[in-house]
């Protein structure tokens, strides 16, 4: 197995710049484009072969080991999804051996997680109470709004109307209890 040096044919010490060269050089070489018909897929397979070469060469060191990447060693990242050097972040993250967390960051994470429960609770109750007020208001007298002319249409733009207010007004509540209760 060759090493990804020897896909762009360079030395082992070869600076940025020469990567760099090394690559343009031989992207142009096995391009696709510049292949004759029935040559396309290995120069296809080629061009993929030195841009995987170039990228991963080209990487600084963490973001090598933060890839799990190894010079001229592809086959550790293929893992089972069997794509290649291309990993999803959650089969990135699932294969880190260790990943710490300040416990200020949870808390902080947690204090927010229980204010967004508590806007949502508030929410579920002031966003359905507020559109239904709203539509029922215009239903009972639709001169109360001057609106496009379409009834069907005026009821949704009413009660989405309504339901902004909802949001708003639900949001400010619990705002409201997390600043006087110090939750």
């Amino acid at each position: 197995m060759s090493t990804y040096h020897d896909i762009l044919g360079i030395n082992p010490g070869a600076s940025q710049e020469e990567i760099k060269h090394a690559f343009r050089r031989r992207a142009l070489e096995c391009h696709p484009d510049q292949a004759d018909e029935g040559e396309k897929e290995e120069a296809q397979r080629e061009f993929l072969r030195v841009r995987e070469a170039f990228e991963t060469l080209s990487d600084s060191e963490d973001e090598r080991w933060s890839r799990g990447a190894r010079n001229g060693d592809s086959s550790d990242d293929e893992g089972a999804s069997g794509r290649g050097r291309r990993r999803s972040f959650a089969e990135r993250w699932r294969s880190a051996e260790k990943v710490r967390v300040r416990k200020e960051v949870v808390d902080r994470v947690s204090g927010l997680s229980g204010e967004y429960r508590l806007i949502r609770e508030k929410n579920k109750i002031t966003i359905p109470a507020c559109a239904v007020l709203t539509v029922s208001v215009f239903l009972y007298d639709p001169l109360t709004m001057h609106g496009t002319g379409l009834f069907l249409f005026d009821v949704l733009l009413v009660g989405l109307v309504g339901s902004a207010c909802g949001f708003a007004l639900g949001s400010v509540w619990a705002y409201a209890e997390i600043f006087l209760t110090g939750r």
